[in-house]
């Protein structure tokens, strides 16, 4: 995000890659394409770490967020599967999850999920359907916990807030739809978490275009989750909307190039919207930040136009003589009299206290169990060797150049002694 260069460079497969995940550190990234092939890559190294296929194109996959040796995948054609992976000892485990009815075959389209997402911890886990329910399954039993009917079109696209008290679901129908999310691992109040309620899930707001009509691509929160970025699923424009959660508004709506829009994503930390179109080009989105000359410097003021500037008299004097005929230093006079004219106007300067030993659980995500909290992304240096010249063999010419150069040397004195 800095540099914006090229850090790695993964060969997946020819087939078309359906969308990628990551895991929580960034070590760690899941592809999976339409030929329903899923390699997780060790970044660090470079290398695959897992590989599992399937049947059928691969619609969506998300990493654990708090177990990077496990990870969720939806085929087209079959029902969604838990991976987990032991190390380099043997081929990962693959454990069905059933989320349809017990009459439904496991290896159709009617017992799979269009799409998945965790919940914060990573204790339970979302699923969308094409008849338009959302189902949350506990992942250490593999059950369902809650289930709720949102309409009868297809769930497209399911995120999570941050603090993982609501989940935004995209349909086919053309609405957003925010839901409240009440489980055991979620954050439903600002003091204590909640663990004796009853699980649900239900509708909070709606959000829909109602003048264009537009279908939505994707649909995400912003890293504070006061906010919903929607992608507009469109063949000429790339266009962004940005809603306000709680009010369901329209707060800003961000204009790209005529190209086809096929992701977004944002970041997790900074105000920063990432899109893709179909040209392989991303566009990155934030605010132009605003100079605020005054964080540098208390005392600049700044004008709206030019002013005469009246010089005083003992401006660039270093002694002067105050009313009461003392002699003192013009830096420490003027320091004085600045601080008492900013006693006098009232404006409250005193240090404030701020808490960085108490965690708040809304804001904290000290409580993590990722083996790679603080991993970078090492540097590897590309280069071709193609495009480098040729080693040239030294000649005769060459090595008696030498031998003068080191004569020289002797006659001048810089060498002394022969090793």
């Amino acid at each position: 995000m800095d540099t914006l260069n090229v850090m790695r460079r993964l060969e997946h497969g020819e087939t078309a890659l359906t969308g990628i995940s990551w895991s929580r550190s960034g070590r760690y990234i899941l592809t999976f394409d339409e030929a329903g092939i899923c390699i997780m890559w060790d970044l660090k190294t470079g290398e695959r770490r897992a590989q599992v296929e399937f049947d059928s194109a691969i619609v969506s996959a998300r990493i654990h967020p708090r177990n990077s040796a496990q990870f969720i995948v939806c085929p087209a054609r079959e029902t969604p599967c838990l991976i987990t992976i032991h190390g380099e000892v043997g081929p990962p485990r693959i454990d069905p999850i059933r989320i349809a009815a017990e009459n439904v075959d496991l290896k159709s389209k009617a017992a799979a999920g269009t799409c998945c997402c965790f919940g914060k911890k990573g204790n339970h886990v979302f699923f969308g359907t094409s008849k338009g329910a959302i189902h949350a399954v506990h992942v250490a039993s593999q059950s369902v916990v809650c289930s709720i009917k949102l309409s009868s079109s297809t769930v497209n696209t399911i995120s999570r807030n941050p603090r993982g008290t609501d989940i935004v679901a995209n349909s086919s129908d053309r609405i957003l739809r925010v839901c409240e999310v009440v489980l055991p691992d979620s954050t439903h109040t600002l003091t204590r978490p909640v663990v004796d309620v009853e699980p649900s899930i239900k509708v909070v707001s709606k959000i829909t275009d109602s003048v264009n009509r537009v279908s939505w691509l994707q649909a995400v929160f912003s890293s504070s989750g006061d906010y919903i970025v929607a992608a507009v699923d469109h063949k000429a424009e790339h266009n962004m909307y940005v809603w306000d959660k709680a009010t369901s508004s329209l707060v800003k709506m961000l204009t790209g190039p005529n190209e086809l829009l096929e992701d977004c994503a944002v970041h997790p930390l900074r105000p920063i919207y990432a899109s893709i179109s179909t040209f392989g080009i991303i566009y990155l989105w934030t605010r132009v930040p605003q100079q605020n000359w005054n964080a540098f410097a208390p005392g600049f003021r700044e004008l709206e136009e030019n002013i005469d500037y009246v010089e005083p008299e003992d401006e660039f004097d270093r002694r002067v003589t105050t009313s009461a005929g003392m002699v003192v230093d013009c830096a420490e006079y003027r320091a004085r009299r600045e601080r008492r004219a900013s006693d006098s106007s009232g404006e409250d300067d005193r240090d404030v206290f701020i808490d960085v030993t108490e965690d708040d659980p809304l804001f904290s995500d000290s409580d993590s169990d990722s083996e790679d909290e603080g991993f970078i992304l090492p540097v590897v240096v590309e280069f071709d060797a193609d495009a480098l010249p040729p080693a040239v063999p030294p000649t005769a010419d060459m090595q008696s150049t030498v031998e003068d150069d080191h004569a020289m040397d002797v006659d001048q004195g810089h060498v002394v002694e022969e090793s």
